[in-house]
């Protein structure tokens, strides 16, 4: 059975078909098909159906990356409705249904022998398509059709990009190689933002992988995972995400020419050294000046290198005559220089912040040394506690934020990976998703009760996203 190549199918009408559908799965677990309020439901349903079969051609229900598709248009749920998103998603993948497609003939007893079929087979924990597929057959639905959850791994592909931009810019930061190949650079960065539309949680999970002893080039590579995210959410053209991925990743080129001991340095810098570091800025505007010459190198990549360290207030370096304010790509990369460089360890300073507290100083500094506005959609983006951050749960479970909710009032209820029982035994948990509710309290199951530094608790975060790409 093929989808419709073009739809009509209204938004609306979408939305109401998936809300009847979740109403009769729970209707039917109570009730049997000849009671008149499942009867009532279903013709409902059944009518709504036949609208839309008569003018597509079909209805086909895919769950694709935690998403629900309705004649291949995604459907958007608001707070009203997210319990019917969760409640359909959670059915479809614990049959590890892919898709549902109905097409023109459907009759109102085939839909309601479905429909039971679908609620009175118990589901096999281990194959359950395989199992149900069987039995589905057998029963004989000839204008329905399932089909299996299509999963591919592109985490082993996000994972392998990530990596393989950090490989890239080893080679720009190899001292012996004076051409740079700024072509596979372009098309690492419009490869690495497919990668961050497709699963932005799990690239943002990546972006945890801080290499001690490669600093500048993880550093680098995650500047750049964010900045594309944080562009892309402000609503950037795919050209300007380019140029603006082309900046933060080269950001910190200027890091070339500074002494090695200097950038090394286990201590606090001296004075002398602070002011030959903060030379990088201009030091790495002046390197992509004289590869403009080349294609590739957008203008606004040469203001990121050098305005990357000037605080909106103009306070910071290096400083300026005439400029009174720095450009909006310099804005985006310089609040996640900063956000990514306080959560991450240095060899010269002993604290390092855990998530929620380097957005804390951030707020404090908005206005300042931050660009409010732009500031306040990466606080949106990332959430309040971001991918990555280790948290304390109400239960006493240890976890890490897999994914942020999409909503903003349950932007403290994310997705959790649990790591550690309640007796502080480390476990390979269960991904919980903190606005469950517990039925018989009707309270969460759990809450965050506070951030954790994973350094404290010898966790490497980064670890737990990477295993999912093998």
């Amino acid at each position: 059975m093929q989808p419709a190549k073009t739809t009509e199918t209204r938004p609306r009408e979408a939305a109401d078909i998936l809300v009847r559908l979740q109403a009769l799965f729970k209707l039917a677990k109570f009730y049997e098909l000849n009671n008149s309020i499942f009867l009532e439901q279903i013709n409902l349903f059944f009518s709504l159906l036949h609208l839309v079969l008569e003018r597509d051609k079909i209805v086909q229900i895919d769950i694709s990356q935690n998403s629900i598709f309705f004649n291949r248009t995604r459907v958007k749920f608001d707070f009203g409705t997210y319990h019917v998103y969760k409640f359909l998603v959670a059915e479809f993948q614990e049959r590890e249904f892919g898709m549902l497609a109905l097409s023109p003939g459907l009759t109102l007893e085939e839909l309601g022998r479905f429909i039971a079929f679908l609620v009175k087979t118990e589901v096999p924990r281990e194959d359950p398509f395989e199992r149900i597929m069987k039995e589905f057959k057998a029963a004989s639905f000839p204008h329905i059709e399932i089909g299996m959850e299509r999963v591919e791994n592109k985490e082993r592909a996000a994972a392998k990009m990530y990596l393989l931009g950090i490989s890239h810019l080893k080679e720009i930061f190899d001292r012996n190689r004076e051409m740079l190949n700024f072509n596979l650079t372009k098309r690492w960065i419009q490869s690495m933002f497919n990668h961050i539309a497709a699963n932005e949680s799990f690239v943002q999970g990546l972006a945890n992988t801080k290499n001690f002893d490669e600093y500048t080039l993880n550093h680098s590579v995650n500047v750049c995972v964010f900045s594309l995210a944080l562009g892309r959410r402000m609503g950037l053209s795919r050209q300007e995400l380019t140029e603006l991925g082309i900046g933060a990743f080269l950001h910190d080129i200027g890091k070339l020419d500074i002494p090695k001991e200097i950038l090394d340095k286990p201590a606090k810098l001296d004075a002398g050294e602070r002011s030959i570091i903060e030379k990088h800025s201009y030091l790495g505007a002046e390197r992509l000046v004289e590869l403009a010459r080349a294609p590739g190198i957008p203008f606004r990549a040469i203001q990121v290198a050098l305005e990357h360290h000037s605080r909106v207030d103009m306070s910071g370096y290096p400083k300026y005559v005439r400029i009174k304010e720095i450009s909006l790509f310099s804005k985006i990369v310089q609040i996640v220089d900063t956000f990514d460089a306080m959560t991450s360890r240095r060899v010269f300073r002993k604290k390092v912040f855990t998530k929620e507290e380097a957005l804390g100083f951030m707020v404090e500094k908005s206005g300042i040394e931050f660009d409010p506005i732009v500031l306040k959609a990466f606080i949106s983006m990332v959430g309040i506690y971001p991918v990555g951050s280790l948290v304390f749960l109400s239960s006493g479970e240890i976890g890490i934020v897999f994914a942020n909710n999409p909503h903003a009032s349950l932007a403290q209820r994310p997705k959790v990976k649990l790591i550690a029982d309640p007796e502080g035994q480390k476990m390979d948990g269960p991904l919980v998703d903190l606005t469950d509710v517990d039925p018989s309290t009707r309270k969460f199951q759990r809450t965050i009760v506070k951030s954790l530094d994973p350094d404290k608790y010898g966790i490497q975060v980064s670890d737990y996203f990477l295993v999912r790409a093998l």
